[in-house]
């Protein structure tokens, strides 16, 4: 592997090539650096690489003579380089951009400095990366992040081979936590697991690890590691209370059972994978009413007329309180669910979460969940007064917050139980 280096500045990289697994790479000759000093390919006495912008504004940039000439003094030396500007406007340099580096040989860096460089030498390059949003002096260090990450993945120059496939990122996560002697330090001890000589307890404890430290610390990592390890392992359940609610006074009162609400949160409830859909409503009359629309999609006519919706409607559950439903959750999954309260308003309760943070929470344990939707003008105030969180109200362009029960649970379901690996989008 070989990086030529062009910079005004070629000392900035003496002391970091000079030392650990930069040096013993060139030792063993598996990586050549070749610095470029700029000023070499300058026209005048004084080697003057800049000049002020056209237009005016503060600062010097890059004359493109000398870049340029640079550039192509590196192509004609080199067999087939790659020649990469590093510029905070280019694609942002992660581990997947490094292994792509490794299959070009060759590799030109093209430092930047002061206000940036002559936009005419952006032709004469074929990539441009930057290592992250925030300015620095110059292209070096980013040059020298370039070399270093890409280094420890060329064959041989890690001591151990395994140690690439395991650091952070390889897998879109990030490593799991290290330990080493003494096995207890100040009352903090080693987790007993990786001194129980049991390689795949290990192996599994490290992945859960590395899933919970990224969940954790980087959550918009989980975008890109396997399904498998970022799907919420905590069951589900949605409760519809239609008691008790609020009315627009705010006293507490029984809300009506309606169709629409039944059947297309059902329907989400489905997309997403819920676990169980309860309809929490004491008055027997409109309980008949809704046992008999699913009962008409279940068990009648509409269970051959439309399997997808009998499919739907197979998890809802009629309960006469939110103490009924919990107790059944309970039976089901032998602990009681996490109660989750949900409200358009800045209501009283406990903790207000985010939806990225519940979801790592789903992630991290295997507390079963029940989300609390409201009807009517939201859950009364007994019912936040009990929960264990409150969801954070969804978020429009505005301070408008007035969506259906169903279009909220559609919204809140995806921001929390969305397979991210499916589309490679982000969460809140």
């Amino acid at each position: 592997m070989h990086f030529s280096v062009i910079t005004l500045f070629p000392e900035i990289f003496e002391s970091p090539l000079a030392h650990s697994i930069l040096k013993r790479a060139r030792e063993k000759q598996l990586v050549s650096i070749d610095l470029v000093d700029l000023r070499d390919y300058t026209r005048d006495r004084h080697r003057t690489a800049d000049d002020y912008p056209y237009g005016g504004g503060q600062g010097m940039v890059l004359k493109p003579e000398p870049l340029i000439e640079a550039i192509e003094n590196c192509r004609s030396r080199l067999e087939n380089p790659r020649v990469v500007l590093l510029s905070p406007r280019g694609r942002v340099f992660d581990q997947d951009l490094a292994a792509a580096t490794l299959r070009h040989r060759e590799i030109v860096l093209v430092c930047g400095r002061y206000e940036g460089f002559d936009e005419r030498v952006v032709g004469y390059t074929d990539d441009i990366l930057s290592i992250g949003d925030y300015t620095l002096s110059g292209g070096e260090i980013p040059a020298l992040t370039v070399i270093d990450a890409v280094t420890r993945l060329v064959p041989g120059v890690l001591g151990n081979e395994q140690s690439p496939r395991e650091e952070s990122f390889v897998d879109g996560l990030l490593e799991y936590p290290q330990y080493t002697r003494p096995a207890e330090y100040r009352g903090m001890k080693v987790p007993e697991v990786l001194l129980s000589g049991d390689h795949e307890e290990i192996r599994r404890w490290r992945r859960r690890m590395s899933v919970e430290t990224t969940a954790r610390l980087r959550p918009d990592l989980l975008a890109k590691a396997p399904a498998e390890d970022v799907r919420p392992r905590a069951n589900v359940y949605v409760a519809l209370l239609h008691y008790p609610v609020s009315d627009r006074r705010g006293d507490t009162v029984t809300s009506s059972i309606t169709n629409l609400d039944i059947h297309d949160i059902a329907r989400t409830c489905r997309t997403y994978g819920v676990a169980g859909f309860y309809v929490v409503n004491p008055v027997k009359t409109l309980q008949k009413l809704a046992a008999k629309i699913i009962e008409h999609w279940d068990r009648g006519y509409g269970s051959s007329y439309n399997s997808s919706r009998r499919e739907a409607l197979s998890l809802v559950r009629l309960s006469d309180t939110l103490d009924d439903a919990v107790a059944d959750v309970r039976e089901e999954c032998g602990t009681a669910p996490r109660l989750v309260a949900t409200s358009a308003r800045t209501g009283p309760g406990t903790d207000r979460i985010t939806f990225g943070k519940m979801r790592e929470m789903l992630i991290k344990d295997d507390v079963p969940c029940m989300i609390l939707l409201g009807t009517g003008w939201g859950l009364a105030d007994a019912v936040f007064a009990r929960s264990d969180l409150v969801l954070e109200p969804i978020a429009g362009q505005d301070d408008y917050n007035h969506l259906s029960v169903r279009a909220a649970s559609a919204i809140m379901l995806d921001r929390i139980l969305r397979d991210t690996t499916l589309d490679g989008r982000n969460m809140k």
